[in-house]
């Protein structure tokens, strides 16, 4: 049963490329005391993973940039700012990345409509000039420089209601009800009174009328008579 057969590598091999993955592996250290040197292909993955990780994040990370930073995926070698009123918020961006992207990274609101450069909606100001942030990018900036975008003070979120039903819409339901009810209760009465109102102009113009029917008719039978 001794030796080393060909699953036997393969096995081996397999559990080296699993703790490669999990990033706990060693160099050269393939399996117990006694076994086989890895293979080629083991080492080859080992080093194709090392260099994998070393992601743009895990670079600023190294050079200061603060792992907070690299964990959120806000990296960059431009400074960006925007400014709102009172409000500034700071983030970090890289040539020619979109700057609704940028704005999105720093938590800042912009609003958009047709997303094409058309409609003006996302309209903001760098270097005293309006410029429409879905199609703008962000630029060379010189080093201790950054690049500052001024947003519209009346460029907020709206709030959206939680709840479709809440206390103050379920008391103005009841006071327009009531008022309802009362305005169909005065209009029942007023319209009532003039109801009866015209009925009895409707009565009294229809006497007249028959009478002057018969007036007319007893006219006639006295004419021929």
């Amino acid at each position: 049963m001794g030796g080393s057969t060909p699953r036997r590598r393969r096995a081996w091999l397999h559990i080296a490329v699993a703790a490669l993955v999990a990033g706990r592996a060693r160099p050269f250290v393939v399996g117990p005391p006694g076994a086989r040197p890895p293979t080629a292909l083991a080492v080859k993955l080992q080093r194709k993973w090392a260099n994998e990780r070393k992601t743009l994040a895990d670079k600023v990370a190294a050079d200061g940039g603060g792992s907070d930073a690299a964990s959120k995926g806000i990296v960059g070698d431009v400074d960006v700012i925007f400014r709102q009123g009172n409000a500034t918020k700071a983030t970090k961006a890289i040539v020619g990345q979109p700057l609704t992207e940028v704005a999105t990274n720093a938590d800042q609101f912009i609003r958009y409509k047709c997303k094409k450069g058309e409609c003006g909606t996302c309209e903001v100001q760098v270097d005293g000039k309006w410029v429409r942030s879905c199609v703008t990018t962000i630029p060379y900036v010189d080093p201790g420089h950054a690049f500052e975008v001024t947003v519209k003070p009346s460029m907020v979120a709206r709030k959206k209601s939680s709840r479709f039903y809440s206390v103050k819409s379920i008391l103005d339901g009841w006071v327009n009800n009531i008022l309802g009810m009362v305005g169909f209760v005065r209009t029942s009465a007023r319209e009532g009174k003039n109801f009866r109102v015209r009925i009895d102009r409707e009565s009294e113009i229809a006497a007249k009328v028959a009478a002057k029917k018969a007036a007319r008719r007893a006219a006639r039978e006295k004419q021929g008579a």
